[in-house]
């Protein structure tokens, strides 16, 4: 009798653990028939992997070496692939030809740049050069950037700072192996660090900035998280992952205070161009300069704001690095 008592109160665990298990298999049948109706069967896409409901082509690619899966895949289904990684459908091309008709042939098609979540805070919402929207827009930040930014001016100032900061790299070695004999230690990774800092600073804001090292860490923080795997970025539009996730949130954290560094500079900037006090010549102008020289002219068919102008300098910063 104590045996069937014990069967007995065991069957009610076993009744909910059943129907938890229940409730979680039809849920996920009918999200899965969801969005089998939401498919245009009319969409003719290209080959590719076999897909599960919700996380669709994943297990294909998670794993040490990705690439190497996707290579091997594609040599599987053809040049022109199909992946659908969660939400986001992606087209994988491997192989010349397919290139020269994306890129070349079809290239006002595919001059889009798609943005996920962590991106679209990382381009500002489109406001710069890398993630902007293809149009009249980027054409003429692109003009800028290639006449202003990349133009033989700027070359020759970038030569120089170079000159400059490695040669003050050098003395500073000779110096610490000076002061601290034959057998002193000098950490020569973390100077060549400085010295890329030293020469973005100098490049982009004109100077060594007081929080600059600030803006380097969250600037670090900022690119592992935008380069790195994030579930919001493969279900945008679930309210949950985004909830769930902390990807999103410290990303618009670094960028909040990167921006806020930005704007102090700016600040410090059009304050000593009032006074007088920050005009140069264009041949030595800095990545600032000339973006606020261009601001004040007015000449542009986009004006120059102050937050494309600060996102404009949070992706040069990038290049730069």
């Amino acid at each position: 009798s104590r045996l069937c008592k014990l069967q007995a109160n065991k069957l009610p665990a076993m009744e909910g653990w059943l129907s938890l298990c229940f409730i979680a298999g039809s849920t996920l049948l009918a999200i899965w028939f969801l969005e089998l109706s939401r498919r245009n069967p009319n969409k003719k896409l290209p080959p590719g992997p076999w897909t599960l409901p919700i996380v669709g082509s994943l297990l294909h690619v998670v794993g040490a070496f990705p690439h190497r899966t996707i290579a091997e895949l594609s040599r599987r289904h053809g040049p022109l692939m199909h992946l659908r990684l969660g939400e986001v459908a992606t087209m994988v091309v491997s192989s010349a030809e397919v290139a020269a008709l994306v890129l070349k042939t079809n290239d006002l098609t595919f001059a889009d740049r798609p943005r996920t979540v962590t991106q679209n805070i990382f381009g500002s919402g489109g406001k710069d050069i890398a993630f902007a929207p293809y149009g009249a827009a980027w054409r003429q930040m692109r003009k800028v950037c290639v006449m202003e930014i990349l133009g033989s001016k700027q070359a020759r100032r970038m030569e120089r700072i170079r000159t400059e900061e490695v040669g003050s790299l050098l003395r500073s070695i000779v110096s610490a192996s000076a002061v601290g004999g034959a057998g002193a230690t000098v950490n020569v990774s973390e100077k060549v660090a400085m010295l890329s800092n030293d020469v973005v600073s100098r490049a982009v804001f004109g100077g060594k900035v007081a929080q600059r090292d600030e803006y380097i860490r969250e600037l670090g923080e900022a690119m592992e998280l935008v380069t790195g795997f994030c579930l919001v970025d493969i279900f945008p539009s679930s309210r949950l992952v985004r909830w769930l996730s902390s990807v999103e949130r410290r990303m618009r954290r670094s960028y909040g205070r990167m921006q806020s560094i930005i704007a102090d500079i700016l600040d410090e900037r059009k304050a000593a161009r009032a006074a007088g006090d920050g005009s140069c010549s264009t041949d030595d102008e800095d990545l600032l300069e000339v973006l606020l020289r261009l601001q004040a002219e007015d000449s542009l068919e986009f004006p120059l704001t102050t937050e494309i102008i600060g996102a404009v300098m949070f992706v040069s910063t990038l290049l730069s690095e």
